[in-house]
């Protein structure tokens, strides 16, 4: 299954784009999820809750996942494994484990208040470089 972002994604201004982007997220990470995650270590498991509040954590982590989200058209990667590093390298940098960005990344499927969230995050859409 191949999955294309449409050109607009990367400059998603209006809040009925985001909605629908968020949307994206919540059924990518759903499939996801089921699927288990690669970069992660061995036997990290995420525990997945609807009642995940929307803080100033979770705030940290949607910023970190929009800016990367952002620069997808942006990147290339030759490796499928470069991929996994850009984001070990983003979460380092802000501070975030990877076992929260995937418990986060996992509750996006159930948690309204983190979908939200995380719509509010990008809802002027991405930064033109």
């Amino acid at each position: 299954m191949s999955l294309r972002m449409p050109s607009t994604f990367a400059h998603a201004g209006t809040a009925g784009r985001l909605v629908v982007v968020a949307a994206g997220v919540v059924l990518l990470g759903t499939g996801l999820g089921a699927c288990g995650s690669s970069g992660g270590s061995p036997g990290a498991a995420s525990t997945v809750r609807a009642d995940v509040p929307a803080d100033a954590r979770t705030q940290q982590i949607a910023e970190v996942e929009f800016a990367r989200q952002c620069s997808v058209g942006t990147q290339s990667f030759p490796k499928e494994a470069d991929i996994d590093a850009d984001l070990a390298k983003r979460l380092a940098t802000a501070g975030v484990s990877h076992l929260e960005w995937k418990q986060w990344h996992d509750s996006l499927a159930v948690s309204p208040q983190l979908v939200t969230q995380f719509a509010e995050v990008g809802k002027h859409g991405c930064q033109k470089t």
